[in-house]
């Protein structure tokens, strides 16, 4: 197994340099720094940073990486992961990447340059480096949410595939014929799960399902993609928005345009955050258990920084169909 000394050999440089690239603790030049990750990666060095942190009485913090703070989704997560850090006896560092991969990897720098014990995060996108820089640290992480299952980590993901065919069966019990779909960023890819599930039920019923993508899963992108839909031309008599600020963006959009909701269109959401029980009408979605996702995340991730390698865990939970105002019989 490579030493921290034949890091430094192959680099060309000296091992205290080694660590502070790994570290993040003071600034190396660029070239320096790839060089010294090029080694990294030839002699697949793993530094062993869980050793590091019980030597130095680790100050058992876990870092929360989401791409955005503002969201009520995001916000859950990090209110049920503090909850769970807190009953754990760890402190929860949050790290808000603005679903911007640069910034992603700034607040990584910083969560390792902190000696953090582990991390859990909600990636920008599916070719986010987040998950294989930390193996390749030997920092433990768990994804969640945005948790690709090609990735070598523990994760906690929502069934997304299910979210759609719940949303689907509902839409077509309710019988609606004219569906379109209001779907968040193409590289992320619950968003393709979620609408293959959606599109895969209503076409075994020899429906056609208008569908949009969206850069974001924002309240101002809802509203843009009803445009979006409209603009094509598309007859719809039901939406479903993979958020439920979508669906809210979707419905103020159709309201604008004067459209009632449900009796003109039929709206449904995703996700269950409380703003949905405050429009009118109130929203029907798809729930997620935000409290047993980031319970198990805290588990997983505890297990991991006690007990270090073993096969990975990918944990799946069911949503939940939340029958409200938005949807009425066609």
């Amino acid at each position: 197994m490579a030493s921290l000394k034949d890091v430094s050999k192959a680099a060309g440089v000296s091992p205290s340099t080694v660590s502070r690239v790994i570290t993040g603790s003071r600034p190396v030049d660029e070239e320096t720094r790839e060089r010294v990750l090029e080694a990294i990666r030839t002699l697949d060095y793993r530094p062993n940073l869980l050793a590091r942190g019980l030597r130095n009485k680790s100050r058992k913090s876990i870092g929360l990486i989401v791409p955005s703070i503002l969201h009520e989704t995001f916000a859950n997560f990090i209110y049920f992961v503090e909850e769970a850090c807190v009953s754990h006896g760890f402190t929860m560092l949050l790290g808000n990447t603005q679903a911007d991969a640069e910034a992603e990897e700034r607040v990584l720098k910083n969560f390792i340059g902190m000696s953090v014990d582990g991390v859990i995060v909600s990636q920008v996108s599916d070719e986010s480096a987040v998950v294989k820089s930390l193996n390749r640290l030997g920092i433990p992480v768990v994804g969640i949410d945005r948790a690709p299952d090609d990735e070598e980590a523990d994760r906690v993901v929502v069934f997304n595939r299910e979210a759609g065919e719940i949303a689907a069966r509902y839409l077509y019990s309710m019988g609606h014929r004219q569906v379109a779909c209001i779907g968040g960023p193409e590289t992320v890819s619950l968003s393709r799960e979620r609408l293959d599930g959606f599109r895969s039920f209503l076409t075994e019923k020899g429906i056609e399902v208008h569908h949009v993508s969206g850069p974001d899963f924002e309240f101002e992108t809802g509203i843009a993609m009803v445009r979006k839909l409209l603009g094509q031309g598309c007859e719809f008599s039901a939406i479903w928005a993979h958020s439920d600020l979508l669906a809210i963006g979707a419905m103020q959009e159709l309201a604008r345009l004067g459209m009632r909701i449900p009796e003109d269109v039929s709206i449904m959401g995703m996700d269950g955050i409380q703003l949905g029980e405050m429009v009118r009408p109130t929203l029907t979605t798809i729930r997620q258990p935000f409290r047993e996702i980031c319970q198990h995340a805290v588990r997983l991730l505890l297990e991991r920084i006690e007990h270090g390698h073993a096969k990975p865990t990918r944990i799946v939970v069911r949503p939940e169909l939340v029958v409200r105002d938005s949807v009425c019989h066609r």
